[in-house]
């Protein structure tokens, strides 16, 4: 599968599961499953559109695309993905912290789904 899919794949999953009521998963989980998910539909949009760092054999590809990014990219979309980037972190490793005030689902998914759905 090709990055490009894999992040309109995982944008659109991120939409739909947030519509659905998973009686099963309570409300932190979901967002915490959600926020990852939106940080890799963007994080694979890039790799997309930077197949150099993409099959890169660096272990820092991470902060090369944010680099990237910074540099070649505008504002909006740096400042987009440093939050999708610090939500994920929360969403894998914060396990005692509170959800942070930069989740905002529908603001998130709409800016992610402009992004991975413009090229």
């Amino acid at each position: 599968m090709e990055h490009i899919e894999i992040a309109k794949g995982f944008n659109s999953f991120s939409y739909n599961y947030n519509k659905e009521d998973v009686e099963y998963i309570n409300e932190e989980t979901k967002n915490r499953v959600i926020a990852s998910r939106l940080y890799y539909s963007l994080l694979h949009y890039y790799f997309a559109q930077f197949p150099d760092i993409a099959l890169s054999t660096s272990g820092n590809k991470h902060e090369t695309i944010l680099r990237k990014v910074q540099r070649e990219r505008n504002q909006r979309e740096y400042v987009l993905l440093i939050t999708l980037q610090k939500l994920r972190i929360w969403a894998d490793y914060k396990t005692l912290n509170t959800m942070p005030t930069e989740y905002r689902p529908t603001y998130l998914f709409h800016q992610v789904n402009v992004i991975v759905n413009s090229g």
